[in-house]
């Protein structure tokens, strides 16, 4: 059964500190180069210096972005800007946000700690595979800082909203001990320090499996060193929360000569010119069937609607698990993109968001803009997958293809962290 616990995080210090927006961050795997250099900017004390610090050409084993790293959290726990709070604690966390049609939502999850037990298998679900470079680099931090410093993101069933209920009524007792923006987006933070509750929070969640959303190499790297530590810090959100959104990632692809997609596909799929972008995303919306997607190629936008005889042929004898067979994201990447001379591509292997004909984003109009600026050859849209059908695949041990979901928005780093040391 999963088992989580209360625990006495470390947390910035208001009184020296002062606005708690100037020193957390996102997680480290979405800072770019530009952000990373603001977030310096924002205050010597801003997270990112922990999670993801500059590298300089002068770095050596003895001073580089990890030795820094583990000097600054020493220097900042010895000078009580990150301070141990007094009693063991689940965190709540109300995030507040703006969908893609500008409607206001607020996530409501927790921390806590996530007992790393086995069979884990059993207790929790992965449906992303990891890279080698990004866990050597979060191998090498959590080495040199001993410590959970970002949360691993968890989603978890919910039978009748129960947990949900509970996190509800706590938001509506007391005022937040903590509050911060990010990006435009309000956190509230809670405390939860009543045994009681915690306790019932516990046994809710002692019955069931969760999902790993984000934080994947995180938690191999700690699973790896589960013997010594036991127990990874993670945020939890309801499976029934409404504001648990999950985004479909675009990709952007280089061709080798620019084509138009209507010619160079026909055969393979039943082609339609689009109006706008606006009302190709409601298209792709409206039916759940399988090979449906939206494709520019800087002349058009295109609705593309893969043809039953090539799927027939397809699920004969797919290059993936028949499971994953029917994916859009395996069909794109399996039947589409090699018929436009494109190998199917991972993610860098450096953990970015660049293979090496294929570029991500979670946002269809950026990824026209970057057909219009040169930067690929044609853009496709996807549908996003629904969170029960990536849990079920999870739960039978399937991973999906990489760049499959985002889950919207990533909990920031610095609003609680958890000392092993």
């Amino acid at each position: 059964m999963v088992a989580i616990h209360p625990f006495r995080a470390l947390r910035y210090s208001p009184d020296v500190i002062g606005d708690l927006s100037r020193v957390i961050a996102p997680p480290y795997d979405i800072i770019e180069a530009e952000e990373q250099e603001r977030l310096y900017q924002a205050s010597s004390y801003n997270v990112v210096r922990l999670i993801l610090g500059k590298q300089y050409p002068t770095d050596t084993s003895e001073d580089n972005r990890y030795m820094r790293a583990q000097r600054d959290f020493r220097a900042w726990r010895e000078r009580q800007i990150l301070r141990a709070d007094p009693a063991p604690a689940l965190y709540l966390l109300e995030h507040t946000f703006d969908d893609e049609g500008g409607r206001s939502r607020a996530r409501l999850g927790f921390i806590a700690l996530l007992e790393l037990g086995d069979p884990i298998e059993r207790l929790i679900y992965r449906h992303e595979a990891t890279l080698a470079a990004p866990t050597e680099d979060r191998t090498k931090l959590f080495e040199a800082v001993p410590a959970n410093l970002s949360p691993i993101f968890c989603v978890y069933p919910d039978p009748g909203r129960a947990v949900q209920t509970l996190l509800e009524a706590a938001v509506r007792r007391a005022p937040p001990t903590a509050q911060a923006t990010i990006h435009g987006e309000r956190i509230r933070l809670w405390a939860l320090t009543d045994p009681s509750l915690i306790r019932e929070i516990a046994q809710r969640l002692a019955s069931v499996a969760v999902l790993i959303a984000d934080g994947h190499h995180r938690f191999e790297v700690a699973y790896a060193k589960r013997r010594r530590y036991g127990r990874l810090m993670s945020y939890f959100v309801s499976m029934e929360d409404p504001a648990l959104v999950m985004r479909p990632i675009q990709r952007v692809v280089q061709h080798k000569e620019r084509a138009n997609l209507s010619q160079a596909l026909q055969g393979l799929c039943a082609i339609e010119r689009a109006v706008d972008l606006s009302s190709l995303m409601r298209w792709l919306k409206e039916d759940d069937g399988q090979g449906r997607f939206g494709a520019y190629d800087g002349h058009a936008l295109y609705r593309m609607t893969l043809d039953p005889a090539q799927l027939a042929r397809w699920l004969m004898s797919p290059s993936v698990c028949l499971p994953l067979a029917t994916l859009d994201v395996s069909l794109l990447h399996g039947l589409i993109l090699p018929s436009l001379g494109v190998s199917p591509s991972a993610p860098g292997q450096d953990g970015s968001n660049k293979g090496a004909d294929i570029h991500y984003t979670t946002d269809a109009t950026r990824a026209l803009h970057m057909v219009d600026q040169g930067e690929g050859t044609s853009a496709w849209l996807l549908r996003g997958l629904s969170l029960k059908q990536v849990y079920a695949l999870a739960a039978q041990g399937f991973t999906l293809p990489p760049k499959s979901t985002y889950f919207y928005p990533k909990v920031p780093s610095g609003l609680t962290i958890n000392p092993l040391a």
